[in-house]
């Protein structure tokens, strides 16, 4: 009987004892197929032997003209936080104190951290636990998260917060200054509004790929490396805008839009020679890097989106354009009236100005009826010059300016203005149209035919990319000056500069009296453009316009303010707007060192 148990006891040893050698031998040849026999391949070792890596493609820099860095890209890491981490209930948290407490570290609101860990978010129907907080790229915060997450964190430890996941950054030295013209990234990486979108294909990166082959320690057999692409970042997009210039035009309007408790406000300046945008600030502005805070509509850049009527603003454009087709000359006269008042298709229009005015003076005083009146002679049919038709000559005069089309800036979002076609005018639109009523057009276009008058009659297009280089310096693009066409000629420009200065001289009684500047002549024109309110006028809204060009005698710059909706004593673009154009022109001009042209005693306080 012993004999027998001494046996079963035998077999089962020796049974289990080849079990044993036989899982043994199963790693065993696993291990040497792995590391000795199997090629790399598609049928290379399963997950837990194979691993990938995706090296950033950094998105391309944009620059002001200088090499000034306004939007770059640097490696960061996406914050979430999870409710669902079971380290949150551990005694060691305190959930009262940690949304708080992680709100100071990230630097962000701590209404939107407390509202991470204790909300009730739901997406697509379902609740969810997890919730997007901020991007982060500073490396001193991703260390002190790192070390405040580790299990062997004995005080001030923070737990749920997820920032495994790796992306690039956007970052914006200059906070909130030319966002507008910027844009900015979303979440997918995608450029939205502005520079971003516009030129997204340039500035995209686009991220490398490393499969690799692991040991049982996830270390890279290198011998065995599968794929190895390298990242290709994006290029480098050098813009017209001057950064300096930028700061100045936003601290004013800024100043301007409190002063006056407006709603908003637009600064363009631009160089009348070849188009270029040096500065272009739109108020209210909003954070690129944190533009889900704001109301969608605030990402739109009015300067070349907004349509407005500009007001006595369009006078200018209406002498040029009459000089130009000869209706009138220089010393042409037209009788206003004593009454001030002008009835013609049934109609009233208002003036300030009386008696016998020339095209000088109609400018100086900003007179309504004698500009209705050269409006008028130009709507007149010319067969002669193949505009047979009723108004033709004048609306075909306004698209020579630019109005009606889009300029062609490289922004996203860009308006045509309105400028119905002269079929569809009425008996008063040539008396209403050429004081600024009844079309409309944007910023940018109405900058820009100033800047045509300043440019001896050259349009040019209104720009704002000045190259493109990759992201080692080699050139991709150069962006040349373009001229769209020539719809006056120099002897008219010159002209008109002439006039204007009248405009902004106090002696002539201009209505832009406070635009003139201590070191530089000036010529421009005001603008009062009322804002329709449910398709009516009133007395309460109103746009502030003033474009000038300086130095008169040698034009470099034209620069725009518009004033939205000012409140209180003052509406008139004399009273609003030119203010504002002297105290950024005369700053501006020092800064780019234009020379003056101004005699030093006209320059005495």
């Amino acid at each position: 009987m012993e004999h027998a148990e001494r046996q079963t006891a035998r077999f089962w040893m020796c049974v289990a004892l080849g079990i044993v050698l036989f899982f043994f031998g199963c790693v065993a040849y696993r291990l040497i197929a792995l590391h000795l026999i199997e090629p790399p391949g598609e049928e290379a070792p399963g997950n837990n032997y194979f691993r990938e890596q995706r090296p950033l493609g950094l998105r391309g820099r944009i620059l002001d003209r200088n090499g000034v860095v306004l939007a770059e890209s640097i490696s960061g890491r996406r914050i979430y936080i999870d409710q669902r981490d079971p380290k949150l209930q551990l005694p060691s948290v305190n959930r009262a104190t940690l949304p708080l407490d992680l709100a100071r570290l990230l630097r962000v609101d701590e209404e939107r951290l407390l509202d991470a860990f204790n909300g009730y978010h739901t997406s697509g129907g379902r609740r969810t636990y997890t919730t997007f907080v901020c991007e982060v790229s500073d490396d001193a915060i991703l260390r002190e998260l790192a070390a405040r997450s580790s299990p062997s964190a004995k005080t001030n430890r923070i737990a749920g917060v997820n920032f495994s996941e790796t992306l690039s950054v956007r970052s914006h030295p200059n906070g909130a200054r030319l966002a507008h013209v910027l844009g900015f990234v979303n979440r997918q990486g995608d450029g939205v509004y502005g520079v971003e979108q516009v030129f997204d294909r340039a500035l995209a990166g686009t991220n490398g790929l490393i499969r690799m082959v692991v040991d049982a320690r996830r270390r890279e057999l290198r011998e065995r490396r599968i794929e190895n692409t390298p990242a290709v970042h994006g290029h480098d997009v050098y813009l017209t805008i001057d950064n300096n210039v930028q700061y100045i035009i936003e601290r004013a309007l800024g100043e301007a839009i409190q002063r006056f408790r407006a709603d908003s406000g637009i600064i363009l300046v631009q160089d009348v020679r070849t188009g270029e945008m040096l500065g272009m600030a739109t108020l209210p502005s909003f954070d690129p890097q944190d533009y889900g805070r704001v109301d969608p509509a605030l990402w739109k850049n009015i300067a070349i989106s907004r349509n407005y009527e500009p007001g006595s603003a369009m006078k200018a454009i209406t002498v040029a354009m009459a000089l130009q087709d000869g209706i009138i000359d220089e010393r042409t006269t037209f009788d206003v009236g004593r009454a001030g008042v002008w009835y013609y298709a049934g109609r009233p229009l208002r003036d300030h100005a009386y008696g016998i005015v020339t095209p000088r003076e109609i400018l100086a005083k900003s007179s309504n009826i004698g500009t209705a009146m050269i409006g008028l002679r130009m709507a007149e049919p010319r067969p002669a010059d193949g505009m047979p038709h009723q108004y033709e000559p004048l609306w075909r005069a306004f698209r020579a300016m630019g109005f009606g089309e889009r300029t062609g800036i490289e922004l996203a979002g860009e308006e045509a203005g309105i400028l119905h076609h002269y079929s569809r005018w009425s008996k008063l639109s040539p008396t209403r149209m050429t004081l600024g009523q009844g079309i409309a057009v944007t910023a940018v276009q109405l900058c820009n035919a100033y800047a045509t008058i300043a440019n001896g009659g050259l349009r040019m297009r209104p720009t704002i990319l000045r190259e493109i280089r990759s992201h080692t310096g080699e050139p991709i693009r150069a962006n040349a000056p373009e001229v769209l066409g020539r719809p006056l000629s120099p002897r008219v420009c010159a002209s008109m500069l002439d006039m204007l200065q009248a405009v902004t001289d106090p002696a002539a009684g201009g209505t832009a009296r406070r635009a003139a500047l201590r070191s530089y002549t000036v010529a421009g024109k005001t603008g009062t453009g009322q804002i329709p309110v449910n398709g009516r006028y009133n007395n309460t809204d109103y746009n502030a316009t003033f474009v000038g060009i300086f130095p008169a005698t040698a034009p470099r710059l034209a620069i725009l303010v518009t004033i939205e909706r000012p409140r209180g004593t003052y509406h008139t673009g004399g009273n609003v707007a030119a203010p504002t154009f002297a105290a950024v022109a005369e700053e501006i001009g020092h800064y780019l060192g234009i020379p003056a042209d101004k005699h030093t005693k006209e320059r005495a306080p």
